[in-house]
């Protein structure tokens, strides 16, 4: 895993809003979010070897109240930020009606250097209680 990843998923489990990696098996009741890497979004070759790799993945926050909307985004901004630095966006918004929830995504860029271990393939099948 890439270690800034690493990084970001050990602090967004220090915030207050519950996080999982992957997805829940059961939904917690209130905010909560999920921190997942998604795809390899690049690359740097050189002497016919791969490198570095640049992986995307997304944080997504799901909350019931839209009073809690502030602090929410603002821990998880922040958060990306002293972890990240400017290598994040928010990616969307939006009120999904069958959960009831508000749901905001960030995508995040971290660079994954060869020397360290591999991403495991199939991991965003994976599924973690974390409650």
């Amino acid at each position: 895993m890439p270690s800034e990843y690493e990084a970001l998923v050990a602090a967004l489990k220090l915030t207050d809003i519950p996080f999982a990696e992957y997805g829940w098996k059961t939904r917690p009741e209130g905010a909560y979010g999920v921190v997942q890497l998604d795809f390899e979004a690049g690359q740097m070759n050189g002497d016919g070897e791969k490198l570095d790799r640049v992986w995307e993945g997304s944080v997504d926050l799901f909350y019931p109240k839209l009073t809690d909307r502030g602090d929410l985004i603002d821990a998880v901004e922040e958060t990306l930020t002293e972890i990240l630095g400017n290598s994040w966006e928010l990616n969307s918004t939006q009120y999904e009606r069958e959960t009831g929830l508000f749901h905001v995504e960030w995508a995040f860029q971290v660079l994954h250097s060869e020397e360290e271990e591999e991403p495991e393939g199939g991991e965003q099948d994976a599924v973690h209680d974390e409650g």
